[in-house]
């Protein structure tokens, strides 16, 4: 029986499989990675600190009025002006006596008041620990949204659900580049991240879309390419424009997602999408267009489609049918049966088959791991020697290696070895780092050790995720495919949430970190087992599709074992 998703592929191959056309519409969403990358990650220079002294009043004496004690005068006392505190030392019969006072005056920034975020609205000293909110909340509303935005991408397409999020993150990223106060900064900064997903997800969900099952590693390829590339220039515009303030940085960075306006003249929905949905009009239009800039026959493109279409509807016909005629049960009872329409699953229809909601959970706990483990690498860059613009871009070109790696496995071993193996070495590398680490202190060695650990398992840990979002929508059916995406990258935000606290674990128990990302890599290793593989299979229509490929497999292996006869 032909499916939709069938009929999917064999229009996408019509078109020539990686076509001019599906290249272009690919670039032309993707190119979103660098809005939404530059607005994740620049808080790193945005809100980055600035060295600060307590800053001097006008008239020195005004300090003595504020202690108030007669024995500190200036004849007898010296001012220091630190970090963030004003102490007044006084030589007094002899003996120092010391004065401490909160800087009552201000802050004195060495690089001045407004060349970071924190700087310009004093989150430091005993406002320091707010600092870390910026985040925080970004990915709280990345996991709200992740939640959200996928419903809506569902049901009323990909491309209305790309185009609107990445048009209000740009008017956010403005807003906050003007933000008058940190808390309004801050709300600002939930509502990006909330619009953020809306851009990631969609642009994901068509990537996968716009090429073939054959092809769709490219898809993972590029994406992960341009990801790396994004990260990359966020360090070079924040090298760039360090001498300016912090929000004409902003504004820099926000100014990319002016893009959109591009994107509402180039950009076409998911034909995917569109035939899965029954938009025949819509498909045949974008058809036209397809076959002229691929250089294939419009007519031949459009009767593929035609042809898969009135078989379809052929099938459908017989099997309703089949399945609206009245049935006279044993009882005596005579009832009609209804068919579900099954193109239109909803959640819970995964859950209620233990097989599938295995799938979810593992797929979850995946998520949650990659988040964690990168984000937590990220969080403790700081501690190798140099430049943090430097220490950023390594840490960004680390990703590239991995995704060859990636490229070269994924159609040739499968998503499920791909996975394992690069789970594998993030978890194995990073425990190595942990012992290392607790072993070798005071050896020469062991600060080189421990680096190129944490690199082999940045290697790994940020392929094992590029994996992830490449294997996961090949585990929904079409309309739950974003929204399967989108409950995965939510989960993964708690691991996003959880990772900056991994440098305060770290000052109590410096093996803990460590040693819980490399656990969870390698429970991961164990866990993706459970999944099905779907390298050479189509994308499924319907949970049935789904639960089919476990049958196959529960099949094979049992036949493999000698349970099931030849």
């Amino acid at each position: 029986m032909a499916s939709k998703t069938s009929s999917v592929d064999q229009v996408l191959e019509a078109l020539g499989g990686r076509g001019r056309y599906q290249l272009f519409q690919y670039f032309v969403c993707m190119f979103a990675s660098f809005s939404a990358s530059f607005q994740l990650f620049n808080i790193v220079f945005v809100g980055r600190h600035v060295t600060h002294t307590c800053k001097q009043p006008a008239n020195i004496s005004d300090i003595y009025q504020v202690i108030d004690n007669e024995l500190f005068q200036a004849n007898n006392s010296k001012i220091y002006f630190e970090k963030c505190n004003i102490r007044v030392e006084a030589n007094i019969s002899g003996g120092i006596s010391t004065s401490d006072l909160p800087c009552i005056y201000g802050y004195e920034y060495v690089e001045g008041k407004d060349a970071s975020l924190m700087s310009d609205m004093d989150i430091v000293c005993d406002r320091a620990h707010l600092r870390g909110f910026a985040q925080t909340l970004l990915i709280i509303g990345q996991g709200i949204g992740a939640f959200t935005l996928p419903v809506f991408s569902d049901r009323y397409g990909r491309r209305p659900v790309h185009l609107l999020s990445h048009l209000c993150f740009l008017g956010l990223g403005l807003g906050v580049a003007f933000a008058p106060t940190y808390t309004v900064f801050l709300v600002l900064r939930v509502f990006l991240g909330f619009v953020q997903q809306g851009i990631v997800l969609t642009k994901t969900t068509i990537g996968i879309e716009v090429f073939p099952s054959r092809h769709r590693k490219l898809s993972g390829l590029l994406n992960a390419l341009l990801w790396t590339v994004a990260t990359t220039v966020i360090a070079l515009i924040a090298y760039l424009m360090q001498t300016y303030s912090w929000r004409s940085t902003q504004l820099a960075y926000c100014s990319v997602s002016l893009y959109v306006f591009v994107q509402f003249f180039l950009l076409d929905e998911s034909l995917s999408w569109l035939i899965t949905n029954n938009k025949t009009k819509q498909v045949t239009k974008n058809l036209k267009k397809a076959a002229r800039m691929s250089g294939k026959d419009y007519h031949t493109v459009l009767n593929v489609y035609k042809s898969i279409q009135k078989q379809q509807e052929s099938e459908k016909s017989l099997t309703e049918s089949l399945l609206g005629s009245k049935d006279q049960g044993v009882n005596g009872k005579t009832t009609t049966v209804k068919e579900k329409d099954k193109t239109k699953p909803s959640f819970l229809d995964l859950m209620k088959r233990k097989r599938l909601a295995a799938n979810v959970f593992v797929l979850w706990f995946t998520w949650i791991t990659d988040s964690l483990t990168v984000f937590g690498l990220y969080m403790t860059a700081h501690s190798l020697a140099g430049s943090p613009h430097l220490n950023f871009v390594l840490y960004g070109l680390l990703e590239a290696p991995s995704v060859l790696v990636f490229f070269f496995m994924v159609d040739r071993y499968g998503r499920k070895k791909t996975s394992m193996t690069l789970h594998g070495i993030a978890g194995t590398a990073l425990l190595a780092a942990t012992v290392c680490k607790s072993v070798g202190k005071g050896i020469s060695w062991s600060p080189i050790a421990v680096t190129a650990f944490s690199c082999l398992g940045m290697f790994g840990a940020s392929g094992a995720w590029g994996t992830s979002f490449f294997f996961t929508p090949e585990m929904f059916p079409t309309n739950l495919r974003n929204f399967g995406l989108g409950t995965s990258s939510a989960c993964s935000r708690l691991g996003g949430m959880l990772a900056p606290f991994s440098s305060l674990l770290a000052e109590y128990v410096e093996w803990a970190p460590g040693t819980i990302f490399g656990v969870c890599c390698l429970l991961v290793t164990v866990l993706v087992n459970i999944l099905p593989e779907t390298m050479g299979r189509e994308l499924p229509q319907t949970v049935d599709d789904v639960e089919a490929w476990h049958k196959k497999t529960d099949d094979k292996t049992a036949k493999n074992m000698g349970i099931l006869p030849p």
